[in-house]
């Protein structure tokens, strides 16, 4: 009598191999986008920390030499202090890709700033920065740093810090050219204020804050929002 062995090889058929990449499709589909933005989320906290500790580097030099606050003139309209400052103080504290005074190329291309709730940002010059008289540089790290000298009562009434006399207004957007090019998701400002770097918004309340970064808001205290939520954000917010 002779034995048979009966062999079996599996296999999957063409339409289950086709359903599962389809699957995994779906997932990637998913999840990829989510990876991306925490990923460029997590590289714009990082420039954005990075920007405020060299700048706050630039103004404790700035007051050790006793050049600072009292020193240079913010005075909108008035320039040459702040360009000696920026000269002597800013600088060389930056890797400085380049550098323009009152003149377009140093700001993002697109043309307009905007702020969250998709009206053109308080001051906007176009392809030249925010402001008048002012002193924008790009670093090699692609940050845009916008340097404008604002009135006292300017940046009590739209930037929200209590200030008595003039001050110095920076705008940082932290990617460069790249979008959304707007006020609280990828621009950040910064009020320079009696050899003080403080956060727009710095004087306000909690709920004033949180209400002027939402999406209905405006946008210019929502790095005075991450500050107060220990540089953690919400998912509305950065790229």
């Amino acid at each position: 009598m002779s034995k048979f062995c009966t062999k079996f090889n599996f296999a999957f058929t063409l339409a289950e191999v086709l359903i599962t990449l389809g699957i995994i499709g779906i997932v990637a589909m998913m999840t990829i986008p989510t990876l991306v933005k925490d990923y460029r989320r997590a590289v714009s906290i990082t420039k954005l920390k990075k920007t405020y500790s060299v700048l706050q580097q630039a103004i404790q030099r700035t007051k050790a030499d006793n050049l600072g606050y009292s020193y240079v003139n913010f005075s909108d309209g008035d320039t040459q202090k702040m360009i000696e400052w920026y000269n002597y103080y800013l600088k060389p504290n930056f890797k400085i890709q380049k550098d323009c005074i009152d003149e377009a190329g140093c700001w993002h291309s697109s043309g307009v700033t905007k702020m969250l709730n998709g009206q053109t940002a308080l001051w906007d010059a176009g392809t030249k920065g925010i402001g008048g008289n002012i002193i924008v540089f790009r670093t090699y790290d692609n940050v845009y740093i916008n340097l404008d000298g604002a009135a006292a009562s300017d940046i009590r009434n739209n930037f929200g810090v209590n200030i008595d006399i003039p001050g110095l207004v920076m705008h940082v957007d932290v990617n460069g050219d790249s979008p959304p090019n707007v006020i609280g998701r990828d621009i950040f400002v910064f009020i320079y204020d009696n050899n003080v770097l403080v956060p727009a918004g710095y004087n306000e309340t909690n709920e004033v804050v949180e209400q002027d970064c939402s999406a209905g808001g405006r946008g210019y205290y929502c790095f005075s929002y991450i500050l107060r939520n220990d540089w953690k954000i919400n998912d509305d917010m950065i790229l």
